[in-house]
């Protein structure tokens, strides 16, 4: 873990007491104000560096144009709404065996990969036209 600060514990205990995927830097910073006041937008950014760095976070990239975090676990993937932003996890991985055929396709070893599923999650799903 990082060195110890205020900052640093409230965005730990952030992560570690929400069920919630994927925060954006934006609702993580303003989730640890509210617990703790006074924290800054760059000590925030610090402490979810550190955490990422000790491999207790991970940085998602989910289509939007912001890094998102969330705690590190068993390989998913994600599934995010168009419309309201919200992401869902999808349970266990929908690619098994896929990784080795572009292993066996390119000669590359395939050591990880990330999928983002795009749509509309129930609620918008509801209220659009289409």
């Amino acid at each position: 873990m990082p060195r110890p600060s205020p900052v640093t514990d409230a965005v730990w205990d952030v992560f570690a007491s929400h069920a919630r995927h994927a925060w954006a830097l934006d609702d993580l910073h303003q989730t640890v104000r509210s617990q703790i006041g006074g924290a800054d937008y760059s000590s925030v950014f610090r402490a979810v560096s550190g955490l990422e760095g000790k491999g207790l976070i991970d940085r998602l990239e989910l289509g939007d144009g912001r890094a998102h975090y969330e705690l590190h676990d068993d390989h998913h993937e994600h599934v995010r709404c168009e419309q309201c932003g919200q992401v869902a996890e999808v349970p266990g991985c929908v690619l098994e065996g896929v990784p080795r055929a572009v292993q066996s396709s390119t000669g590359y070893q395939v050591r990880a990969h990330r999928l983002v599923f795009i749509g509309l999650c129930p609620t918008c799903a509801q209220r659009s036209p289409e």
